[in-house]
């Protein structure tokens, strides 16, 4: 099967996300519509890297596993029963408890609201060791800045200069990296209070940290492995 093409920057992502609850995400509906008329197929479970999501049953939830179902994939899922669930209080803590069943050198994680897988995750691990050297953990790309917090914003575009990207800032629906450092950033994260001007997300807590571990952490800008399409243009994506 051949993956959607970013047309910006000729790069085939492996992950969509549809982050955010908005309707600014013209492309969603055309990715989601490809990869549903595809044929079930089997991939073959990698030992380099296990895929993981937070879903505590909430009937919104599910579309990720789906989606990895329809390769043939399992999904370690954390999060179950938490009701009501709070991205700030919750998330981290999920993340890092499944995080310590995760015994692959390599761990994938995209939400399980908004997200779909349509490859082999194996080839994520071969694009993460052939494009982002010396890098450890790699979070999609946003074209929006969200916590809409200056300081965050200010941190990413000093990062991301020289990128030649509209797709600069942290999301954190999306990531892959090595479980190692993932669990070791995700404990950072579960012990950091949100930002009181976003008291709610997570995704604030994981900028907060950015700066401190942007050595090993990266920011997937050319959209080679997860494509965020909140704000993104209808034109950035073709399909196959």
């Amino acid at each position: 099967m051949t993956s959607p093409v970013n047309v910006l920057f000729g790069t085939r992502p492996l992950v969509f996300h549809a982050a955010g609850k908005h309707d600014n995400k013209p492309a969603w509906p055309r990715v989601k519509c490809w990869f549903e008329a595809q044929p079930m197929r089997r991939v073959v479970p990698s030992p380099r890297i296990r895929v993981i999501t937070c879903n505590n049953g909430h009937p919104d939830m599910g579309l990720f596993e789906r989606s990895c179902a329809k390769l043939g994939l399992d999904v370690a899922v954390t999060g179950q029963g938490i009701d009501p669930w709070e991205n700030a209080r919750d998330k981290p803590g999920c993340i890092l408890a499944v995080l310590e069943r995760v015994t692959t050198p390599f761990v994938l994680y995209v939400d399980s609201r908004d997200g779909i897988l349509v490859d082999d995750p194996d080839l994520l691990v071969s694009r993460v060791e052939d494009n982002f050297p010396g890098k450890e953990l790699v979070f999609g790309a946003d074209r929006l800045n969200w916590p809409p917090i200056r300081q965050f914003k200010a941190v990413e575009d000093r990062l991301a200069a020289g990128s030649g990207s509209d797709f600069r800032y942290l999301n954190g629906g999306a990531w892959i990296g090595r479980t190692e450092v993932a669990w070791q950033f995700f404990a950072a994260a579960a012990k950091t209070a949100p930002h009181p001007e976003a008291p709610t997300s997570e995704q604030g807590i994981l900028k907060s940290l950015l700066a401190d571990w942007s050595s090993v952490v990266a920011i997937d800008y050319r959209c080679d492995l997860i494509q965020n399409l909140g704000f993104a243009l209808d034109a950035t994506i073709a399909l196959a």
